[in-house]
């Protein structure tokens, strides 16, 4: 495992790290099994354990509280998990809610792009651009759907994102509407690497 990507702020820190090692490595270094039975999945899951502990220089616990959102046995402090077959990604922050994605560049995310825009925002997409707009939109829609942390968002008119012009990175402005307390004037960034796109809020 080697680090690939580190982002520091204020606010909040992210750790970028690119897999290389087999599922044994991780294996032996964790009490821990998760009940995933895909080697691959497996294999993220640890990696991405591994680089929380390399981050806070411990042995951290990642428990699931009742929303399913990542927490820190023990601390106060916030974290949130991506990862691919290739990279682990992770955020963290002890004074800010965050969020962080981690999605392949994959043709397939037009079959599923009604799931998380309207029909008017998916039409006034150019072609050329399609793919790349569409896995952003999709990268950063669960970036705030992890910030939220708390389920049961409908991600077309929940979860809405300003129309952007597509770049090798930026930044996009976002909200989070119709919850108990409206989370306005979001600022995601965003980056794109390796066939990858990696997206990231805290707020």
């Amino acid at each position: 495992m080697s680090l690939f990507k580190k982002i520091s702020s204020t606010d909040f820190e992210i750790a970028l790290w690119r897999i290389e090692e087999e599922l044994s490595f991780f294996e032996q270094k964790f009490h821990a099994q998760p009940d995933i039975k895909n080697e691959n999945k497996r294999l993220q899951w640890y990696a991405s354990r591994y680089l929380v502990n390399e981050m806070l220089g411990g042995n951290s616990t990642i428990e699931k509280d009742v929303n399913g959102k990542p927490v820190l046995k023990n601390s106060d402090a916030r974290v949130s998990i991506s990862h691919t077959q290739q990279f682990a990604a992770v955020m963290f922050s002890r004074n800010k809610a965050v969020g962080i994605d981690l999605e392949n560049i994959n043709p397939k995310v037009e079959r599923i792009a009604h799931k998380f825009l309207r029909e008017d925002e998916i039409n006034a997409i150019d072609e050329e651009e399609k793919i790349g707009k569409l896995i952003l939109y999709w990268s950063a829609k669960e970036a705030l759907y992890k910030l939220h942390g708390k389920g049961e968002i409908e991600f077309t008119t929940q979860l809405l994102i300003e129309p952007f012009e597509l770049k090798p990175n930026g930044e996009l402005k976002a909200e989070i509407a119709g919850i108990e307390q409206p989370l306005k004037n979001l600022k995601l960034s965003y980056e794109f690497f390796e066939g990858h796109v990696l997206t990231y809020v805290a707020a």
